[in-house]
């Protein structure tokens, strides 16, 4: 799967996050600020939650990769926020710190 940060070209200042998979789908995405945890957020008409998942299960899969200092590492919790209907479809993770302690 292709995933790469991308700077919109009518932004000089990008002021959301963003992501572009396969060269086709748009992923917004957010630290929350007031839990370890980033919000995905998808356009509904681009896909659906399955593949959203997929494409969430990677980027994680690679945040949690490139997380590794002197010991410390995110590690995912259990529960994920969905909200799936005709107008969003976003995905929340969070995430602890696992110490080498």
């Amino acid at each position: 799967m292709k995933i790469e940060f991308y700077i919109p070209k009518d932004e000089e200042i990008p002021t959301r996050l963003r992501l572009k998979v396969d060269d086709s789908i748009d992923v917004y995405y957010k630290k929350l600020s007031n839990v370890f945890a980033y919000t995905f957020d998808f356009f509904v008409q681009n896909v659906n939650l399955e593949i959203a998942t997929e494409i969430v299960d990677e980027i994680v899969s690679r945040m949690k990769s490139q997380s590794y200092d002197h010991g410390a590492q995110w590690r995912e919790c259990e529960v994920r926020d969905i909200v799936n209907d005709e107008y969003s479809l976003s995905i929340t993770v969070y995430f602890r710190v696992r110490d080498s302690y």
